[in-house]
């Protein structure tokens, strides 16, 4: 992987706009991108899948064998947790997720997290890097088939002719932007689509209803379980198809990840993962439930003491448990720390997309940055 610059178009943000990126702000940036060799991103794609087969496999290990886990851990209520185990059980599609891969100093991706209900930067991975490999390196190759895989998606979860609601925070123009693209994969898929606020979306008698009165059968919602599990345990309960369906809680945590180490502790992929705090060691600190990199840190641990390397990030998740994850020393690529977003979708790696930060934690003030490959 090599990191290269390049010109920008000129007229590039009137381009993206028009494909429906009108929340980019400096977030997008194409005066730089990434080089791939096809050997690389068949690593890459070789990690994804192997990586979601031990996220699919931790999941059913502990939702059949250890299902206080996720009462404990994940301080879920027994019908909450009985409703996970129904939508396993029940073998309830996914849509997409998103892995969060860094490479090593021999190349090897390891994993830092799976986004596995919510995940960012979709838009941008799919379409919006694509239009710019098309523009500027037409001859070139793009580890992309985020679009077509989510508009084969629609049609192997849901039946001809379902009518699909699309819920998020409207105000939030990134979920509303999300939301607004995932509805036109959907149609394209021959899908009538209606987007709407999840606030507007009314709990009667254990069924959800959209203003219009219309009773809601099947809803994507771009809103993190966990929130729902506090805000409306009801709402969690309803007679109603989820995208994403709910067994997703069990992966989109940070516990998981020592789950995972436990599991698979040979895998290249994995990294060392604890729940409690360690005796040595150099870790990267996480809390169980955190977004875009929030609290955050890296601290060296001896006799069980530790001290911080990196200094704990701001947000508002430093309330509730954090986890231990082995500590990658990252390769800096012209004073940026990428790291590399490697989409599931339908349960098969599907592309990847590019954020890079000046520190080395990534957070919500990183940059996408697009991607080739050329021949090796």
């Amino acid at each position: 992987m090599e990191r290269k610059y390049v010109t920008p178009r000129t007229d590039y943000r009137e381009k993206i706009e028009a494909l429906g990126f009108d929340f980019h702000g400096d977030y997008w940036r194409e005066e730089a991108y990434y080089q791939f060799t096809s050997d690389e991103i068949g690593r890459l794609e070789e990690a994804t899948a192997e990586a979601y087969r031990m996220y699919c496999e931790a999941a059913g290990y502990i939702i059949e064998k250890e299902p206080e886990w996720m009462e404990r851990f994940l301080q879920l209520p027994p019908e909450i947790c009985q409703r996970i185990r129904e939508s396993w059980n029940a073998d309830e599609l996914s849509l997409y997720g998103r892995f969060d891969f860094m490479l090593d100093e021999k190349g090897t991706p390891r994993i830092l997290e799976f986004n596995a209900d919510t995940p960012t930067s979709l838009l941008e991975a799919s379409v919006i890097q694509w239009q710019w490999k098309e523009d500027v390196f037409p001859d070139c190759d793009q580890y992309n088939g985020i679009h077509e895989g989510l508009v084969q998606s629609w049609k192997d979860i849901f039946a001809s002719g379902s009518n699909l609601h699309f819920a998020g925070v409207l105000d939030n123009h990134e979920d509303s932007g999300t939301l607004q693209y995932l509805a036109s994969t959907a149609m394209e898929a021959g899908y009538s689509t209606r987007v709407l606020d999840i606030n507007d979306m009314d709990l009667q008698d254990g069924c959800f209803y959209d203003p219009s009165g219309e009773r809601i059968e099947h809803c994507f919602k771009l809103y993190p379980w966990e929130w729902m599990a506090d805000e409306s345990p009801d709402g969690c309960l309803a007679s109603l198809t989820w995208l994403e369906p709910i067994w997703k809680l069990v992966m989109s945590n940070k516990a998981i990840l020592t789950k995972i180490f436990e599991l698979f502790p040979d895998s290249p992929y994995v990294l060392p993962c604890f729940l409690s705090r360690p005796q040595e060691g150099v870790y990267c600190k996480k809390p169980v439930f955190s977004r875009e990199g929030h609290n955050v840190s890296v601290v060296e641990i001896r006799n069980w003491e530790e001290r911080p390397l990196l200094r704990e990030t701001e947000g508002d998740y430093n309330q509730g448990a954090y986890v231990y994850q082995g500590y990658v020393r990252p390769t800096v690529y012209g004073g940026r720390y990428p790291v590399i977003g490697s989409w599931i979708v339908g349960g098969e790696p599907a592309g990847i997309g590019i954020r890079e930060n000046r520190m080395e934690i990534t957070d919500n003030l990183s940059e996408f940055v697009p991607h080739v490959i050329v021949n090796n």
